[in-house]
């Protein structure tokens, strides 16, 4: 009779656990903790107690209760989807094991239609009203559980409360004047050069350009030199920074498991120096180390000014700030260089196959001065190639999750009840043929010649909307303008023979940020 009664207790404690404890109120971050308590309990009963069968009875408690509360009584019962994506989100996490989440939704938006149930508590729409509804003025969405994948450590783009999120970037937007923005014109102009020598340097050995590798290298000097006063010298030295090789290790492992923000906790909590989590901690401990060292020293009396400037201004004044510092440039480096750089590999991609859209931006640029952001932000045929990259390759292809509060949401007539994560991927939703004419051909003419092949704007939010819209976006554009004009001015570019140029889409990896396959041009100099 023993073992029938240790396991009926165990299955009521799980049961009683689920209804009463997990079942209310967000738990990934304090998930180690739950593990960490959870075998302390079955130690106890298994080596003290000698009730062994209580903890079966536990597990199938409560993991049973879950399962039938998921599908027969969860609020999203009624939404379509995935049968096991309505028990657990381990199942999106398997699908999306190989990077390639966009490619996931994509399928499961083709099978269900605009609203479809990915997650026990989580709704993918994909109707195009999605971002003004969750980011606009009248929204009341807040970001969701995998915005604290910093935890305990913040910044801006993590800060899940409206108002720390306020008032944090009311501190960043100092360092983007109109006036900040001219002067860091300035500072990407040396690696423009750089870059261009890097091309050359290839033309005079007759082999195509890496462009892939050169324009990430380009996107994290960048970043390096915005936020931490110096860059990584990647493109002077022709090869990665090992830093920037562990974060781009650590991305790999964080895009399968960013739909799983629980385990990602447990992960950093529990196995912080195994496998590639190593690689994670290591750089964020060298962005520690950057930013310390920039806080003991004097204060900068440079002409042109980066954005850590005006940041540790507060923090040298309170150093409550530091942890936000560091939070800032591990997120600025990965937001502010990749993004770009997916943008600009899909944008030379598309130029290599149709060198009629190059032509037509050199007679644009011909009286042009092409180290002036604010005459190429008047240029609109480069605009519109830009916009179309911006379209078909978004930076962001799953990402920017949100959370419906105590009122819900409604999109598109459909009512979202409250606590529900929303994912609106760009990737998808950018390519609905009811929004976009021919929506997976790069057709720059439909941002300026051609605005009936726009069908709804509403479908395109490339920065995203509202308070919480990419606070780099005219950096953003100014670099990919000055770049852009540079190159298309200066060469004339193509695939290589043999090649396609293909792998850019085709190998395409969804982890957080967008990360193109390879992509070779051969260059040569304009006439």
């Amino acid at each position: 009779m023993e073992k029938p009664i240790h396991f009926v207790i165990g299955a009521a404690l799980g049961i009683a656990m689920h209804l009463n404890v997990f079942i209310h109120g967000e738990w990934h971050v304090r998930a180690p903790q739950i593990v960490l308590y959870h075998l302390a309990y079955f130690a106890f009963h298994s080596f003290l107690v000698k009730a062994h069968w209580i903890i079966p009875g536990y597990i199938i408690g409560l993991f049973s209760s879950i399962t039938i509360y998921r599908i027969f009584f969860h609020r999203l019962r009624h939404f379509p989807g995935p049968i096991w994506a309505s028990i657990t989100k381990i199942w999106h996490a398997w699908q999306a094991r190989h990077r390639t989440n966009y490619l996931v939704l994509e399928r499961l938006h083709n099978q269900y239609g605009d609203f479809v149930r990915t997650g026990p508590s989580e709704i993918t729409v994909y109707h195009p009203d999605v971002f003004m509804a969750i980011d606009g003025p009248s929204g009341s969405c807040v970001k969701s559980e995998w915005y604290d994948v910093l935890h305990p450590k913040m910044s801006l783009v993590t800060a899940r409360d409206k108002k720390v999120h306020g008032s944090r970037r009311r501190q960043w937007n100092r360092g983007f004047t109109s006036q900040a923005l001219d002067d860091y014109q300035e500072r990407i102009i040396p690696l423009i050069d750089q870059l261009e020598r890097c091309i050359d340097k290839d033309m005079h050995a007759g082999k195509p350009s890496d462009m892939r590798d050169m324009f990430f290298w380009l996107g994290f000097d960048r970043m390096g030199d915005f936020i931490f006063s110096r860059t990584f010298n990647m493109l002077s030295r022709g090869e990665w920074h090992h830093i920037i090789l562990l974060l781009q290790r650590a991305l790999s492992l964080l895009g399968p498991l960013s739909p799983l923000p629980w385990m990602v906790h447990i992960a950093f909590k529990l196995l912080p120096r195994v496998w590639i989590l190593r690689d994670w901690f290591r750089m964020v401990s060298w962005c520690e180390g950057q930013m310390v060292d920039r806080l003991k020293a004097p204060k900068s009396t440079e002409k042109v000014l980066d954005v850590a400037h005006y940041l540790l201004q507060d923090a040298r004044d309170d150093l409550e700030q530091f942890p936000w510092l560091t939070g800032d440039s591990i997120l600025a480096i990965v937001a502010g260089s990749e993004p770009t750089a997916a943008v600009l590999i899909g944008l030379f991609y598309e130029l290599a196959k149709a060198p009629h859209q190059t032509d037509m931006i050199v007679q644009e640029l011909r009286d042009i001065n092409i180290k002036d952001t604010r005459a190429l932000a008047q240029c609109t045929r480069l605009d519109a190639v830009i916009s179309e990259a911006l379209r078909l390759y978004p930076a962001l292809p799953t990402g920017g999750n949100r959370k419906t509060t105590k009122d819900g949401v409604m999109i598109g007539g459909v009512y979202i009840p409250p606590e529900t994560t929303i994912v609106a991927p760009r990737y998808v939703i950018s390519r609905r043929e009811d929004c976009f004419d021919q929506p997976r051909k790069f057709i720059p003419e439909r941002w300026y010649t051609h605005p009936d092949m726009v069908r709804n704007k509403a479908a395109f939010a490339p920065f995203g909307t509202g308070h919480t819209s990419c606070i780099g976006r005219a950096l953003a554009m100014n670099d990919m303008r000055l770049i852009t004009a540079r190159l298309v001015r200066k060469y004339r570019f193509s695939i290589p023979p043999g090649e396609t140029g293909d792998s850019v889409w085709k190998d395409l990896k969804d982890q957080f940020t967008s990360n193109p396959g390879r992509l070779r041009l051969g260059f040569e100099f304009r006439e």
